[in-house]
């Protein structure tokens, strides 16, 4: 089993031990933080976050929740990502694949740890609720994009131009083209 099928089947199984049984539909507006119940946090506003913190930079991994068997060695992409902590307060910064928009974007998040539970984030794309990794000192990082942009055009012709099959291409596609329709994924990276 791939290491992102994983990691979705744990995200999963701790969902629905967590719950009440009952299913829910998540709007991709929703910000991650109105999805579970948890103390109020305080707010942090943008750009305040300590300049002395020094981001570590890992490699990651980002994920896109697809059910096909035959679109998961597509629905995976590697990332380069900055993490900084600063006496509780987090930053998470990374280039958004491209293959999975056709858009150059970079991410920045910046959020709080509410309580004992998830590290909230936000930003001007979307937000992230990271949690602590079940094996290993990383995290898993929940997101949600209702503002990144999509050009598939444009990624249906750079794929073109790297002369990949077009069987490959046809299942990129779509692995983006799912992806817009409801922008929801994993992010996972470790801190060792």
């Amino acid at each position: 089993m791939h290491y992102s099928t994983c990691v979705l089947v744990i995200v999963l199984t701790l969902s629905t031990a967590c719950g009440d049984g009952a299913t829910s539909s998540i709007d991709a507006d929703t910000p991650l933080g109105d999805m579970s119940p948890s103390d109020p946090s305080p707010e942090m506003d943008a750009g305040v976050f300590p300049a002395e913190a020094e981001a570590v930079t890992v490699d990651g991994t980002y994920s896109v929740p697809v059910t096909d068997p035959l679109l998961e060695p597509f629905a995976s992409q590697p990332v380069v990502v900055d993490w900084r902590d600063s006496n509780g307060q987090y930053r998470l910064d990374y280039d958004f694949p491209t293959d999975l928009t056709g858009v150059s974007q970079r991410v920045s998040f910046e959020g709080v740890r509410t309580g004992d539970g998830p590290i909230l984030l936000d930003g001007d794309l979307g937000s992230a609720s990271c949690s602590p990794a079940t094996v290993g000192a990383g995290l898993v990082c929940m997101e949600r994009f209702p503002q990144l942009a999509f050009d598939l055009d444009r990624l249906q012709r750079d794929l073109e131009r790297r002369g990949l099959p077009s069987d490959e291409i046809a299942r990129r596609i779509e692995v983006a083209t799912f992806f817009q329709s409801d922008p929801i994924g994993i992010l996972s990276f470790t801190l060792e």
